[in-house]
């Protein structure tokens, strides 16, 4: 099916809507948790808009045209971000490693967006041929779309916010979360339809909008408290189904209410009452801000401390012998220490010449002070740096650490405190040219006056000890897979059987 130049330009429009959110909400939110940043968003919207309208003007509309041009996006985008930007901007530079890019990213990023474009697909071919318009005024149908947003979110604020989360968001949130529902009950309605598929897929989509507004741009708390985030459990575990199952409720009985108009008055009580019920502060509330992915590592004995004038010469060295500690929390990486930073603790004690040191790291450092390259909030696990990636030192052979972390470390000499916020960077390795734990203090900027070679730079070569989240890593990238299929599915099925439907409100 070929368009004019104007439905084709409005059906390009709506699959750049529709596939980047798609990326953000299942590819980058439920199965990688992390924010690539606004750079990648804006122009990654126009890269599909673009490929879609250039493509749709010759190949038409359709599931085999959507394969094809996606096939071609995914390549474009995977070749731009190989050699062309890296993510993070404008904030932290992140050039993406090959499996990031190619492994994973292929078949996410080519899943996300022909998602994307299928549910684009749905919403078209149900208005398109256009049908005579709907009765009733505009007001009518504003009010329609009013008075189901203002019943979704009262009902969610009691199941989801108060019997779920246990907390109240605060009156930010409840605006937020009305403007949001009105805009998207209306524009879903339009293409839509109010039916029962309609609403059933709206509610699941809407669900899936506040879930995703939340994990990259959602505070909660305001305005009287300081703001703070929900973490992956309370997003995906809590939010997620409960905006679901009160975006069901709220939809039919809005479309009940519609019908039967003398009770909007007493549900409009109802509501009102609900809401000033719920408590500001429930003796049970959450645990507040993000959770994380726990790991640890241990190792103790002789070792070797690097000395000299370069930081990380592993041939100028001599003998150390200590203890090292290190606990990390991986909070989530959405590029903002507002919401997430990680959490870590390190405690080091080791002898080495005639001095003792003991080093101490539970601050972290969630951004490189002077922007050199990312630091995760903190803490990363199991990724490449040093070598040629530009994360670290080119000095250092390419590594891909279990785990790696940045802090502001207390050092003690001898009993006697030399630094109370050094810059430092632990490395827990077990394989690669280097295996062992690196703890390394000012090797940067050799800034550690207190010491002869101004740094610290010590390693222990056996890993003793080493507990890994694999599970719930594990679980999130099942159920992320799961979820990136599952909407393909639902959203191919509902495009290849389409037909025009404009039931009344």
């Amino acid at each position: 099916m070929f368009l004019l130049v104007k439905d084709a330009i409005k059906f390009s429009i709506l699959v750049g809507l529709s596939a980047i959110f798609v990326d953000a909400a299942i590819a980058h939110g439920l199965l990688w948790e992390n924010d690539p940043y606004w750079t990648y968003w804006i122009t990654k919207t126009f890269l599909i808009t673009t490929v879609f309208l250039f493509g749709t003007a010759f190949l038409g509309i359709g599931i085999i045209p959507g394969l094809v041009l996606t096939a071609v996006h995914t390549l474009i985008l995977e070749i731009y971000y190989q050699w062309l930007a890296p993510v993070g901007l404008p904030q932290e530079p992140e050039w993406l490693d090959f499996n990031h890019l190619w492994i994973t990213g292929v078949p996410v990023h080519f899943l996300a967006i022909f998602g994307g474009y299928l549910m684009a697909l749905w919403l078209w071919r149900r208005n398109h041929p256009a049908l005579e318009a709907e009765r009733g005024e505009t007001w009518r149908f504003v009010v329609y779309g009013l008075v189901t947003a203002v019943m979704i979110v009262a009902i969610d604020g009691i199941l989801t916010q108060l019997l779920l989360l246990q907390d109240f968001p605060g009156i930010t949130f409840f605006v937020q979360h009305i403007l949001i529902a009105f805009v998207f009950v209306c524009v879903w309605t339009a293409y839509a339809g109010a039916g029962p598929t309609g609403w059933t897929v709206g509610a699941l989509m809407l669900a899936l909008v506040w879930t995703t507004y939340a994990m990259y741009l959602g505070p909660r708390g305001l305005p009287f408290e300081e703001p703070y985030y929900s973490g992956y459990r309370d997003l995906w575990w809590l939010s997620f189904p409960g905006g679901f199952v009160s975006a069901l409720i709220g939809w039919w009985i809005a479309v009940w209410l519609m019908k039967n108009r003398r009770m909007i008055v007493v549900s409009g009580v109802g509501i009102a009452a609900a809401m000033l019920g719920l408590p500001a502060d429930p003796a049970h509330a959450q645990v507040r801000g993000t959770d994380g992915l726990a790991a640890s590592a241990q190792a103790s004995g002789d070792g070797v401390r690097v000395t000299g004038a370069d930081p990380v010469d592993m041939n100028s060295t001599q003998a150390m012998n200590g203890t090292i500690v290190v606990q990390t929390v991986e909070m989530g990486n959405r590029w903002s220490h507002v919401q997430n930073t990680d959490e870590i603790h390190v405690s080091a004690e080791f002898t080495t010449g005639d001095a003792s040191y003991a080093v101490r790291i539970d601050k972290p450092m969630p951004r490189h002070p002077l922007g050199r390259y990312t630091t995760w909030s903190g803490a990363v696990y199991e990724h490449e740096m040093h070598g040629d990636t530009g994360i670290g030192t080119a000095k250092l052979p390419k590594m891909r650490p279990k785990i790696a972390l940045w802090g502001w470390a207390e050092v003690r000499r001898n009993g006697e405190v030399i630094a109370r916020a050094a810059p430092a960077h632990v490395m827990v390795v077990t394989d690669g040219p280097i295996p062992g734990v690196m703890l390394e203090i000012d090797t940067e900027d050799n800034g550690l006056a207190a010491e002869p070679d101004n740094y610290i730079n010590v390693m222990w070569h056996k890993v003793e000890a080493l507990q890994m989240p694999e599970g719930p890593e594990r679980t999130r990238q099942i159920i992320g897979w799961i979820g990136i299929i599952a909407f393909v599915a639902l959203f191919g099925g509902l495009a290849a059987f389409a037909r025009v439907e404009h039931p009344k409100p």
